[in-house]
């Protein structure tokens, strides 16, 4: 039997992003990049460059995920359909680690976002409230126990005006290794995700104008279905309708991105099984407070162009009607008037017809007379059949016409 030739696909996807084994303490520097436009295979060749100016040894290589680790740095590489994550981990240490600013100078695509982790093992007698302030100052952070109360994270959501990065701190209190580098990579991608889905909110706000521009027109054309001719209306939704399809082609993509990130951010939000610590806002919290917007945001714009969509189709086909009406309306004027026409030839052809009994009268005469002259030798007799024959010549017309008006009478009812 032999293997299904997507068979080590399906596999390696399935096995694609295996979770680190991770120890406190650790420093981790994570970035989502775009790639604008370039190609992966130049990804790739500068994520080369990086292992090699870092001095990291391969352990995973695949075209689309990359690992690579030295005694006191690991960086994995995962790419996506938008972007890619670069992940850069400080082992045994909680200094955060740097990435070479040569390279950074020359990596291809675009810096979206990222976060840098500062992993600690609990500290029973540690000053709290002074590390949060040396981290995230005077900003509100949001706090929660995570993984059902085997570690505590912290975290402002505020970008660092030196690197651009979300600074989150996590304490183990009882992590098992897997469980830590689960964690950590959670971390790491609501925090992609959610810029990510973002992606779709300047696109909304751009288009929501357009939008109602779009239903206040098509609000105006529905009002003047029954006052306009149908033509110059159908005219009018073809342009609309036009109008409406580039939009959904400009967005639609977009905004079923922006739904199916924004369902993988709420995922990862509950993998964390967050508990929460009083006086403190969790992360499930905090994006209820400021993502829910931008989320309805996004989901009802796309939703509104559909809804339009649906309208625009309703209106036009009540218009179509209306033609299709005045189509059929037509028809049916043309064939009364065929029909009338015909019956006007008809009653003018029977009346024609009277006129050719003249004609067919003589004719049966003549036809008559000249069979009893051949058959009659007497001169006597002739004379006198020839005499009964005038006589009957009315006779012969009242039967003439009576045969045709006979022949006529269904034409007529037709």
């Amino acid at each position: 039997m032999r293997s299904h030739p997507l068979r080590e696909q399906i596999i390696a996807e399935v096995h694609a992003r295996p979770f680190q084994k991770l120890q406190a303490p650790l420093g981790v520097r994570h970035i989502a990049v775009v790639y604008d436009g370039a190609p992966l295979e130049e990804v790739r060749q500068s994520l080369f460059r990086l292992g090699n100016m870092l001095g990291l040894k391969e352990t995973t290589g695949k075209s689309r995920f990359w690992q690579g680790e030295n005694a006191d740095l690991a960086l994995r590489f995962e790419a996506h359909h938008e972007f890619y994550t670069l992940t850069l981990t400080a082992l045994n240490t909680q200094e955060l680690p740097q990435l070479p600013d040569e390279w950074l100078a020359s990596v291809p695509g675009s810096f979206l976002c990222g976060a840098e982790i500062l992993f600690r093992a609990h500290q029973a007698n540690a000053d709290e409230d002074a590390w949060l302030h040396r981290h995230f100052g005077d900003y509100q952070v949001n706090s929660s126990m995570v993984m059902s109360g085997v570690g505590q994270m912290w975290t402002d959501f505020y970008p660092r005006e030196d690197s651009g990065l979300v600074r989150v701190l996590v304490e183990d209190r009882g992590l098992q290794l897997q469980q830590a580098g689960r964690l950590l990579q959670r971390i790491c991608e609501i925090e992609t995700y959610r810029h990510v889905a973002l992606l779709a909110l300047p696109l909304a706000n751009e288009v929501v104008p357009e939008i109602n521009q779009l239903e206040a027109e098509l609000v105006d054309l529905s009002t003047r279905v029954a006052l306009e001719e149908p033509s110059v209306l159908l005219h009018q939704l073809m342009n609309l309708a036009e109008r409406l399809e580039a939009l959904s082609a400009k967005t639609s993509n977009r905004f079923s991105a922006a739904d199916a990130y924004f369902a993988l951010v709420n995922k990862r939000i509950g993998e964390l099984r967050e508990t929460r610590i009083e006086g403190r806002q969790t992360v499930e919290q905090f994006m209820d407070r400021r993502l829910d917007p931008a989320t309805r945001t996004c989901r009802t714009a796309g939703l509104r162009i559909e809804q339009l969509s649906r309208r625009l189709a309703r209106t036009t086909q009540l218009v179509r009607s209306q033609v299709d009406l005045s189509v059929e309306q037509q028809n049916r004027d043309m064939l009364s008037s065929l029909s009338k026409r015909a019956g006007e030839q008809l009653r003018l052809q029977a009346k024609l017809e009277s006129f050719s009994i003249i004609v067919v009268t003589y004719y049966a005469f003549d036809l008559i007379d000249r069979t009893l002259r051949n058959l009659i030798e007497n001169e006597e007799h002739r004379h006198l059949m020839e005499a009964g024959l005038s006589l009957s010549v009315p006779f012969i017309a009242l039967v003439l016409w009576l045969y045709i008006r006979r022949l006529l009478r269904g034409v007529g009812e037709d």
